[in-house]
């Protein structure tokens, strides 16, 4: 057993004294509102990892069927419907800066996953402001393979999907069904499928990882032992599983459907005020002083301002759910192990409660 195992050992041996599901959500949400370290730490992991194109979806105008054949010509697929040889050394490139991102984001954001995971079982006052050395090396690498693994269900399923997806895609192309929606949304439409797929695979992925990397920071296994142990954990304990994935995804979903939303708005009211060809003349004062006034760049101004604001609400929201659900998580972890493997510090999760946690839960 680790060092850091070994410390759990010293808490309260007594099983019963653990609080039930809802407490640990609660003292969970707590921690991901105690102190604006925490949201900005979980955000800077929640973009790193991909949540900042979800946050630019809303700004972005997708590209229509003229749009994509005027950015492409000729040299995306060739007279007989094949794709030629310079859209596959497009994908190439593309597949390599990805992957390079990817191994970015799965070494800094381990360090961020050890920094929240002990962040939340640090003492109540001191657990965001503390000085915390980085983690070994050894460690970040576990942590960073885990993620690795965890990553190639998705992976087989973005393989298996591509085909359904590149079908969908010629066909619009060749023969829009309508030229209103979006390419991208016609896409997604035909092979909802295809995509329903590729987010049940990455749902599952993220939530092994989470436990696993989890399993790691807590009780220093390998990487093998901890994504068999998270398995196991989601067998042993169903309900208190689904129910944790269920919440603390969902939530996060809501709160950045409502952030996206928000920006969404805001783009479009600064498009419009920024489109407008006819003055917004409003008349100051009483005649013979009155003057009239074209108020249109006061409307974009105020636009612009509702468009920032909308932004900085949004990341403030994306980084309290990302804190929110690492630390559920987190809670999750240390409530399915043994009584010997508890840890005093843990009480800041509420693992020192008086009301008895039944099995499953």
């Amino acid at each position: 057993m680790s060092g850091r195992a070994e410390s759990l050992a010293g808490a309260d041996p007594n099983v019963a004294n653990r609080p039930r599901w809802i407490g640990r959500l609660r003292l969970a949400l707590a921690f991901g509102l105690a102190d604006p370290n925490t949201i900005v730490v979980a955000l800077a992991g929640f973009l790193l990892r991909g949540g900042m194109v979800l946050l630019l979806v809303p700004s972005a105008v997708l590209p229509s069927v003229i749009g994509v054949a005027g950015i492409t010509g000729v040299d995306a697929f060739g007279i007989d419907g094949h794709p030629t040889p310079w859209l596959f050394e497009i994908v190439a490139v593309i597949s390599v800066v990805a992957a390079v991102w990817l191994l970015l984001a799965f070494l800094v954001g381990s360090v961020i996953d050890v920094w929240l995971i002990d962040a939340a079982l640090g003492r109540e006052g001191r657990a965001t402001v503390e000085s915390r050395p980085l983690p070994a090396l050894r460690i970040l690498l576990d942590l960073a393979t885990v993620r690795i693994i965890c990553l190639v269900p998705v992976v087989v399923s973005i393989a298996w999907a591509s085909s359904r997806l590149y079908a969908a895609a010629y066909n619009e192309l060749t023969t829009p069904t309508n030229l209103v929606t979006p390419l991208a949304v016609r896409v997604v439409e035909s092979a909802a499928d295809a995509v329903l797929v590729v987010l049940l695979a990455w749902l599952a992925s993220e939530v092994v990882a989470a436990i696993a990397v989890r399993r790691i920071v807590l009780f220093d296994v390998g990487v093998w032992r901890s994504i068999a142990g998270a398995l196991a954990q989601l067998v042993r304990r169903p309900v208190s599983s689904a129910r944790t994935v269920v919440v603390s995804f969902g939530t996060s979903v809501a709160a950045i459907g409502v952030a996206m939303a928000a920006t969404a708005i805001a783009f479009d009211w600064c498009r419009v005020a920024g489109r407008n060809g006819q003055p917004i003349s409003i008349t100051i004062g009483v005649s013979p002083l009155a003057t009239t006034r074209d108020f249109r760049p006061a409307v974009f101004v105020v636009a612009v301002v509702v468009l920032a604001a909308a932004w900085v609400g949004a990341l403030v929201l994306s980084g309290v759910a990302s804190a929110w659900r690492s630390a559920v998580f987190t809670g999750e972890v240390l409530a399915a192990q043994p009584a010997a493997q508890e840890d005093a510090e843990a009480r800041g999760l509420g693992l020192s409660g008086q009301v008895r946690e039944r099995s499953g839960d």
